[in-house]
């Protein structure tokens, strides 16, 4: 019985001792976390300043003037931390502080203007790492950092135009367009052509594919052209412009002698393609269409056009037997 007393009585005894003694403490922790924030020791730094919250806690009132000021210290450290990754192009080490800077300069009210900077950075980053884990086939955290770009700034179409990316690796194209067509409304209020230029190519070449396949297919005993018409207004549907799906519709509307709708295709062609082998495929074809509806001098000068193999020879000798001047 006595020794329980006294293990009560050395309690109170020692409560009283430490709270007496706590203070100093504190001030002293916030202290060592001060140093070691100068010494770039950042998260030791933060364990300091989250041990002085802790025992100002313990103390009460009298500490709440050293709470607040560790409190101010930790938003700036997880920052400072973010912004070494940063300079190394750690960019997936320098997300989480950055979260962290912004998590807590809201919790304690404090720090603004660092919590503006992470908040300027993250989706950014974001971005980058989504087109990283894109490159690296992990298409389900692609598309977590692109989700998490957009939940940033809603505005940000480059992420569209990763998820965009993604779906089409997954062959999800009804999601591949409409994420596509968010970036290009997006670029578009940016006035940033080189985007959306960039867009329609990855479109091009992703439907062009399947007008190439359609083509080898076709029987040419038997010739059916059905499939290639499908596949090239396909093409067309997601991107009007598309010149490889143009020109290939002008050149099977001559296979199937329907020449002057192979003349309107080959003339829109024309007006989008600027690669100067396809250039010279497309005066061909309409080179064809118009010595097959009798209009010479326009066969001629589109033949003429012709300047690039393999399609120079087959346009000289047209020439040749039309007789151009």
């Amino acid at each position: 019985m006595k020794f329980r007393q006294l293990a009560i009585i050395g309690g109170i005894l020692l409560a009283g001792s430490l709270s007496a003694q706590t203070l100093t403490d504190v001030i002293n922790e916030f202290n060592t976390g001060v140093e070691k924030l100068n010494n770039q020791e950042y998260e030791v730094s933060i364990e300091h300043f989250n041990q002085v919250i802790s025992l100002a806690a313990t103390v009460g009132d009298e500490a709440n003037d050293m709470k607040q000021k560790a409190e101010a210290q930790i938003p700036s450290a997880y920052y400072r931390q973010a912004t070494i990754y940063m300079k190394r192009k750690q960019y997936d080490n320098a997300i989480p502080y950055l979260e962290l800077t912004i998590e807590y300069a809201t919790l304690y009210n404090n720090n603004e203007e660092t919590k503006v900077k992470a908040a300027k950075y993250l989706p950014q980053l974001y971005v980058r790492e989504g087109n990283q884990a894109w490159k690296n086939k992990n298409f389900d955290q692609a598309h977590g950092y692109f989700d998490k770009a957009l939940a940033s700034n809603e505005n940000l179409y480059q992420a569209h135009q990763g998820k965009a990316m993604v779906f089409m690796d997954q062959d999800e194209t009804d999601a591949m367009l409409g994420e596509f067509a968010m970036a290009k409304e997006g670029a578009m209020a940016k006035n940033d052509t080189k985007t959306i230029s960039k867009i329609n190519d990855v479109i091009d070449s992703y439907y062009n594919k399947f007008i190439t396949e359609e083509l080898e297919m076709v029987d040419p005993e038997e010739p059916d052209y059905s499939y290639v018409f499908e596949a090239c207004e396909n093409a067309l549907g997601a991107n009007p412009e598309n010149p490889r799906a143009l020109y290939h519709l002008a050149q099977v509307s001559n296979k199937k002698n329907e020449y002057d709708s192979a003349i309107e295709y080959a003339m829109k062609a024309l007006q989008y393609e600027d690669e100067p082998v396809w250039i010279s495929a497309i005066n061909f074809e309409l080179g064809t269409s118009y010595q097959n509806t009798s209009e010479y001098d326009k066969a001629c000068e589109a033949l003429k056009k012709v300047v690039e193999d393999p399609f120079l020879d087959r346009a000289e000798k047209k020439i040749a037997n039309i007789g151009c001047g």
